[in-house]
């Protein structure tokens, strides 16, 4: 169930890149073996970063809050944070921004659409899938993440910087054509509720999916009706390596769903964070076509008037 990553995959992931003549990889390239995942291309290894980080269009992207940068990061990468994509504007908190504030942070960052992104957090991808759902949802597709994040690029023993090194603006637009299969609203979602053939996926924890916690923010304890709880860390390993699963290991955890990788499937968390980890591994890893991330999630749909909920516990804990 595993292969070999090769010279082309390498020369495929710098060749999306704004054309260079030298866009070929170094011929000793140490041998990376990587799950046969649907998309394997999603994700990068340490040890294929470290082949062609320092590539002109190659930009690497620290997707964690500020402290954490500044104390080290990948040499040369830029700094982002989740309030830089979000919709400060919107009554539900969280909310991704428009398509033209994003291209001006990217612009702002310089960045342009001729780059390949590489995301990485140093939470098994949780908060950098947010940014990568961000993207995509928006037409753009040069993204990947860092498997196992800042942790794996430590053990491959990739360098390390506290400092910061400015580019000049660029401009950064999104293609015309957004991937509209990457998000639902919350009055799409009442409407397939309708219906018999879907998938809904809360991938909050057990807890808060039962009731028994309420996370800051939302009105109301429980979850949606009929939705499925299956916690998005259970598709990585969160306390060993922080990459994710095999995919023999992922279709266990995600056993439930429909064989059908047409059928559609909508996840949902507290804020559309966890869920666009779980959407990442679903589209990507496991090769589903139509994964929806509701965006609002539970911030948003347990303060909606008259909007049906399920709790299984009395006990509310609040957080």
């Amino acid at each position: 169930m595993f292969w070999r990553s090769s010279l082309l995959a390498l020369l495929f992931l710098v060749g999306a890149c704004r054309g260079r003549e030298e866009a070929a990889a170094p011929a000793s390239i140490k041998v990376v073996e990587k799950a046969d995942y649907a998309h394997p291309g999603s994700l990068i290894e340490p040890e294929e970063l470290l082949v062609i980080w320092e590539h002109e269009h190659i930009q690497i992207i620290d997707f964690r809050e500020q402290e954490g940068f500044e104390e080290e990061h990948i040499p040369k990468a830029l700094p982002m944070w989740r309030n830089d994509i979000e919709d400060r504007q919107h009554p539900v908190p969280g909310m991704m921004a428009s398509k033209p504030e994003i291209e001006k942070k990217l612009s702002d960052l310089g960045l342009s659409a001729s780059d390949t992104l590489i995301l990485y957090d140093d939470q098994a991808g949780v908060n950098a899938a947010r940014l990568w759902w961000v993207l995509r949802t928006y037409g753009f597709t040069q993204v990947r993440l860092l498997n196992g994040g800042l942790q794996s690029w430590r053990e491959a023993q990739g360098p390390l910087s506290s400092d910061r090194i400015p580019r000049p603006a660029e401009q950064f637009v999104f293609p015309s054509e957004e991937a509209p299969h990457f998000r639902i609203e919350k009055d799409s979602l009442a409407s397939l509720m309708k219906s018999e053939h879907w998938t809904l996926i809360d991938a909050r924890t057990a807890e808060e999916h039962s009731g028994k916690r309420i996370k800051k923010g939302a009105k109301n304890a429980g979850h949606i009706p009929g939705s499925l709880n299956i916690d998005w860390a259970e598709a990585v390993d969160y306390h060993g390596t922080k990459k994710f699963l095999p995919p023999e290991e992922l279709k266990l955890a995600y056993k439930e769903l429909p064989e059908d990788k047409d059928a559609p499937v909508v996840v949902y968390c507290h804020s559309g964070v966890r869920s666009a980890h779980t959407s990442f591994v679903l589209t990507q890893l496991l090769g589903y076509n139509r994964v929806y991330n509701y965006d609002g999630s539970w911030l948003e749909w347990s303060a909606l008037e008259g909007a049906p909920i399920d709790k299984d516990s009395t006990t509310i804990i609040l957080q």
